[in-house]
């Protein structure tokens, strides 16, 4: 099943793909399984859902200027 998902993933948003796949650790982990109904019934409601940790773009910014800032140190 997981090829299945894997060859259709342009359709299937990530969130329904994990649902499918992690049914074996649903059944393990009552906590894990109730996070990940949670977040497949907020998908189904509102066509929303969080995929991973969000970053400010300050946040970019900050390691997109400690780079150049090395760069610049190393080459000075």
């Amino acid at each position: 099943m997981d090829r299945d998902l894997d060859a259709s993933s342009d359709d299937i948003p990530e969130i329904v793909t994990h649902f499918l796949s992690d049914s074996d650790i649903r059944a393990r982990d009552a906590s894990y399984g109730e996070t990940q109904r949670d977040a497949v019934r907020t998908y189904l409601a509102t066509g929303d859902y969080f995929d991973g940790v969000a970053v400010p773009w300050w946040g970019c910014f900050a390691l997109v200027a400690a780079v150049v800032g090395a760069i610049a140190w190393a080459l000075a």
